[in-house]
C-alpha cells in the first residue's frame, strides 16, 4: 500500500525527465468518491424500479391511486350509460305512442325520423372530448346525452301540438265521416270495400278504394248527403273512371269522395256540414249502372268506409241528422 508521502513520477518526453506527478487533495478524492457513490445507487435505484415495474409488473403505489380513480370513474360511467340508454328507451316508446296513437286519433302528420333522430351533421363538436377520451366511454355518453336532450324537445313540442288539437276533439267529432252518405232505407250495397271481380272485365280483380251505393227504385237522383264538416276540395268529371265526382277535406287527416253522380250542388272552396246535401246520385263515368261510389281516405290512405259510418241507423235519427244541416247553412 502506497503511504500519503510517496510521490509518484512520469517521465516527461520533452525534457528526458521526471516530473512529479499532482496528488488530488483529500476534498477531491472525497468529492470522487460521494459523487460515484451517489450515480451507483441512482443508477440501482432506475434498474430496480424498471425490473419492479416494466418486469414484474409490480404497481407504485401513485399508480395504484391513479388506477382506482380511474375504475371509480369508469363504474361511474357505465351507470351512466345506463341510465342514458334507459331512458332512450323510455323516450323512443313515447315517440312510437306519439305517431301511432296520440297523433293518428287526431288525423295529424307523423314525424319524420330524420327529425325525431336529430342528428349532428357538420363540425365535430366532440373533438375536444375524443382527444382526451382514450376509452370512448365519454364520448358515447355524452353525444348520446345530447342526442336524448334534442329529441326530448322535439317530443315535449309534439305534445304541445297534440293538446292543442286536443281542444278541438268537439270539432273533429263533427269533422269524422261518421253518418251514411245516402239514407240507408233507399239503398242497398251493391260492392264492398275490397279486392273484387272487376263489374266491367270481369275475368279480373281489382282493388275497391270504396263502396257502391244503389238505390232500390234503381233511379237516378238519390240524394248524397256530405257525411262530416269539411271544405269541398274539388268538383270534376273522370269520364275514364269516377265520373262526376265531389271530394270533400274534412281535416283532422279525413277526406271523402263521392263519385258517379248525375249532379253536384257544389262548389270547389264551399264549406259544408254534416248532413248537407251536397249531389244527386248518378250512373256518370265508368260505371255500370245508377249508383254512389263513396270513399273514405284518412291520412293520404283509403280505409273501409263501412268502418265509419253506422250503416243501421234508424231513418228518423238520420232525418233529423240531415234536418240540423238546414238550420245554420255553411257558406
Amino acid at each position: 500500500m502506497r503511504r500519503k508521502t510517496d510521490k509518484q513520477y512520469v517521465l516527461n518526453r520533452e525534457t528526458l525527465d521526471y516530473d512529479v506527478v499532482k496528488q488530488p487533495s483529500t476534498f477531491q478524492r472525497y468529492l470522487k468518491t460521494v459523487l460515484l457513490y451517489a450515480f451507483s445507487s441512482v443508477s440501482v435505484f432506475v434498474l430496480s424500479l424498471y425490473l419492479l415495474t416494466d418486469v414484474f409488473e409490480m404497481k407504485t403505489p401513485r399508480r395504484l391511486l391513479v388506477e382506482r380513480d380511474a375504475k371509480e370513474w369508469h363504474s361511474k360511467l357505465d351507470l351512466q350509460q345506463r341510465r342514458l340508454e334507459s331512458a332512450s328507451a323510455v323516450l323512443a316508446d313515447m315517440e312510437r305512442r306519439d305517431n301511432s296513437l296520440y297523433r293518428s286519433v287526431f288525423g295529424m302528420e307523423r314525424i319524420p325520423e330524420d327529425i325525431r333522430n336529430a342528428g349532428y351533421g357538420g363540425v365535430d363538436r366532440y373533438a375536444d372530448i375524443r382527444e382526451r377520451d382514450y376509452t370512448g366511454e365519454l364520448t358515447s355518453a355524452v353525444m348520446l346525452s345530447d342526442m336524448l336532450l334534442k329529441k326530448a324537445y322535439v317530443q315535449s313540442k309534439s305534445f304541445d301540438q297534440v293538446m292543442l288539437v286536443s281542444e278541438r276533439a268537439a270539432e273533429m267529432a263533427l269533422c269524422a265521416p261518421t253518418i251514411p252518405p245516402v239514407n240507408y232505407a233507399h239503398v242497398r250495397q251493391a260492392s264492398g270495400f275490397g279486392t273484387r271481380v272487376d263489374p266491367i272485365l270481369k275475368d279480373r280483380y281489382g282493388r275497391h278504394l270504396g263502396v257502391d251505393l244503389a238505390p232500390k227504385s234503381g233511379k237516378q237522383g238519390e240524394p248524397i248527403y256530405v257525411t262530416g264538416n269539411g271544405v269541398v276540395k274539388a268538383v270534376g268529371y273522370d269520364a275514364g273512371g269516377y265520373g262526376r265526382y265531389v271530394l270533400v277535406d274534412h281535416g283532422f287527416g279525413y277526406k271523402t269522395r263521392y263519385a258517379h253522380l248525375s249532379k253536384a250542388l257544389v262548389v270547389k272552396g264551399q264549406e259544408v256540414k254534416r248532413g248537407q246535401m251536397i249531389a244527386e246520385m248518378g250512373n256518370t263515368g265508368r260505371s255500370t249502372g245508377t249508383h254512389l261510389h263513396y270513399e273514405v281516405i284518412y291520412m293520404n290512405r283509403h280505409v273501409n268506409p263501412v268502418n265509419y259510418y253506422n250503416k243501421d241507423i234508424l231513418p228518423e235519427d238520420y232525418a233529423a241528422i240531415i234536418d240540423s244541416s238546414n238550420e245554420k247553412p255553411m257558406s
